[in-house]
C-alpha cells in the first residue's frame, strides 16, 4: 500500500534547518519525497516557500 501526503513550509525554512529536519524525518521514516515546488527569498527578511510530496 502506498501513501501520500503533500506538505507545505513557508517562512525562514532553509536558515533555521526546517527543510533539511522534514526531508531527514522522511528518509527516516523509510519514505521518499519529491519537492513539487521551491521558491528561496533573495533577501535576509524574504521568507521561502517549499511544495513537497
Amino acid at each position: 500500500m502506498n501513501f501520500s501526503r503533500e506538505i507545505e513550509l513557508d517562512g525562514h525554512i532553509i536558515d533555521s534547518g526546517i527543510v533539511e529536519n522534514v526531508l531527514d524525518t522522511i528518509l527516516d521514516m523509510g519514505g521518499d519525497f519529491e519537492i513539487l515546488e521551491f521558491d528561496v527569498g533573495k533577501k535576509k527578511t524574504d521568507k521561502s516557500y517549499a511544495r513537497i510530496r
